[in-house]
This record gives structure tokens, sequence and C-alpha cells, in this order.
């Protein structure tokens, strides 16, 4: 079966990795000639501006309720009233924060396929005792999920050790939108300019790259950049005062076009705890900007292969990263082509071709399933 329509489910229009993928895999699918809605729990949000357009191709329903997990019938129930207008042939969750609609809306909706990304780690380190009970809650979770969707292979050997026996598919994220073209980079900046992109909260640890920094600002002028906004602002501005850098960091906050910042940017710093398959790293590599990272994805050993792409720092400390920055900032500022090469297949097209190949497998697990309408 070809699928023809399909239901985009988020929490909000937050600015975030998510909506943006989501907006990108939904502008692919309608220039396909698919038919695309994006249902949110909540109307709010500064990214509710880049739904993607075209004709019928993309319609926002927003039903007036809280998003939050104890609300999911609730949710359900208001999202069948709008499946009467829109019959999608199949729902895609957009990642692990929408999980918890899965069982509310299998029960609402019992015929209708399920298709969720794996968008971070299934489950925390958590000591012995406890991860017997976590695991047989994520299974009941995720058990109204037809097929789940890793953004790697590695991610999906990671992912079936907890999960064994479910459907679990690969499709590459659609980090690059189409027709993805970087701003030139000619020349260095006379002082290096280290970006850092991400919301403040507390996966991020926005903390630990202006400790990072601020080593690296002992032994030589440079500047921060941190793109984003979030609860941790406040602490983060006053830990940037407190470690005497304040004048050399720069918080301009949420940034729509990140790419004037990657075209002046020495070198790209990620700091997160924990990642599925983070996004900016792929921009930056595609603007042929080198990427300091923690050691927080099984994915970033592949894409920083050499010193020229950049550096997994294997520990999480300021002293670690700063001697990394140090020695990236020793590489060529332009690398002829090398970096944006290898993340040359992460693009929209690309993935939205194999999302398309995995919710037809979902559909085909339902098959005599037509298109959803409110029962």
């Amino acid at each position: 079966m070809t699928t023809k329509a399909i239901a985009i489910l988020l929490h909000d229009f937050n600015a975030g990795g998510t909506e943006a993928t989501a907006f990108r895999l939904a502008a692919e699918w309608i220039a396909l000639g698919h038919r695309v809605t994006i249902v949110a729990g909540a109307a709010r949000g500064r990214c509710a501006t880049g739904v993607p357009a075209g004709g019928d191709g993309c319609a926002c329903c927003r039903p007036k309720c809280r998003a939050a997990p104890l609300r999911g019938y609730g949710w359900a129930r208001r999202w069948r009233r709008c499946c009467a207008r829109v019959a999608p042939d199949v729902a895609y969750l957009t990642g692990n924060f929408h999980f918890w609609l899965a069982p509310a809306l299998r029960r609402a909706l019992p015929d209708l396929p399920i298709v969720a990304k794996i968008s971070n780690p299934l489950l925390p380190d958590l000591p012995r005792a406890v991860s017997p009970v976590t695991r047989a809650v994520l299974r009941r979770l995720t058990d109204p999920i037809d097929v789940l969707v890793a953004m790697s292979p590695e991610l999906a050997e990671r992912d079936r050790v907890l999960l064994p026996g479910r459907p679990i598919r690969i499709a590459p994220e659609p980090n690059l939108a189409t027709g993805h073209m970087p701003l030139p980079r000619d020349a260095p900046p006379p002082v290096p300019h280290i970006l850092a992109i991400g919301r403040m909260e507390r996966q991020k640890n926005l903390a630990l790259a202006l400790r990072a920094f601020a080593d690296l600002h002992r032994e030589r002028v440079a500047r921060l950049t941190i793109l984003g906004d979030g609860p941790e602002r406040p602490r983060l501005e006053a830990l940037a005062r407190r470690l005497g850098i304040a004048d050399a960091v720069a918080m301009p906050g949420f940034a729509p076009d990140i790419a004037p910042d990657l075209a002046r940017a020495s070198l790209l710093l990620l700091t997160s705890r924990y990642e599925g398959f983070p996004a900016v790293p792929v921009e930056a590599l595609a603007a042929d900007v080198p990427v300091v990272a923690t050691d927080c994805s099984p994915v970033l050993r592949g894409l920083l292969p050499t010193p020229l792409h950049g550096r997994v720092s294997a520990r999480a400390t300021p002293a670690a990263l700063a001697t990394a920055m140090r020695d990236t900032l020793a590489q060529p500022f332009t690398s002829c082509g090398v970096r944006p090469h290898i993340v040359a297949g992460y693009t929209a097209a690309a993935a939205a071709r194999r999302y398309l190949e995995i919710f037809d497998d979902a559909i085909a697990l339902h098959p005599d399933t037509a298109p959803c309408v409110a029962r």
C-alpha cells in the first residue's frame, strides 16, 4: 500500500530539533503528493509559523488541552475528533517524549498504524534493582507502537537490547533541508569563535561548555556564542560572571537560521550528557565546521573519524574539552570538502523516502485497515 495520508503528532510548537526535522519530513512528503496533517497538543511555540504549506498538503489541528502524560486519554479523544476530518493512514510520533500518547491513542483508534522515532536513549543508566521495573514500564509503553525507528545502525543495536523482538527500522535523520547550501567560509576570524547550540536545559550541560571555554580562554583570547534559550539561562549567565568570561560570551537566544553563525565559527562545541542522533554536528560538518563533543552518542565517532573532523572527548571535564578545542583549532579552517562529504547522506529527501517505506511496513501490519475515522 502506498501511504497517502500521514498524521504527525507533536507536543507543541516549541522550537527544537524534533519540530525542525518533522517539518522537513512533512515538506518532502507534501512535495511527493502525500497529505500531511500536523496535530499538536498545544498551539504555543515560536516555530508554529514554520509548518510547511502546500494547498491541502498540511493542516494544523490544535486540540485545546494541556499536553501532559496524565492527560493522554483526553488528548487522544480530542485527536480522534480531528481524525474524522483528516483520515490518516498512519500516525507518526516524532520522539520518545510522545511515547506516553501511544497507549491512549491505541485505545481510541485501535486500527491506526503507529510509527515512532527513538529520538533519545530509551532508558538512562539506572541502579540494577530498578532496571527490571523500568524495562517493564518501557515495554508496556511501547507495546502499542507498530514500528520503532532508530536513527543509525549503532542506535538500533543499542535499542534492540532493551526491546528484543520488537520491529526496529533504521532511517537517516533529515538534518539537511532540501537545497541546503551553507554560507561560504573564507578566512578564519581574527579571534577564534567557539559556537554552542542547544536548549538551555540539563541534558545539554551548557555549564560544562562555559567551564571548558573558561579553561581555553585562560590560555588564549577566544569568544563563545551559545545559541538557544531555556530554563537554565539565569544560572548560565551567573556562571559566566563567576568564571570571569562574561565579556567573552554571548547568549543571544534562539536563532531560526544558524548558517551565518556557522560560517564564522572556528568549531562547534557539544557538551550534552546524552543524545540520540544530534542534529547540530551534522549541520556544522556540512558547513565545514569541525566539532568537539562529549561522548554523548554512539554515532559521534563515526561522524568525527579524524582530527580534521573534530574530536570526541572520552572525559566530560573542562580540562579535557579545552584540550580537544585547542587541538581542533590547530586544524585547517576549511577542509576542501572533506567534512561536508561525511554527512552528505543526511538529507530530508533521503529520510522522507525511507520513512515512506517504513510507513508502508506499519500499514501492512494492519491489512484490513481503512483510513482512520472517529468511532
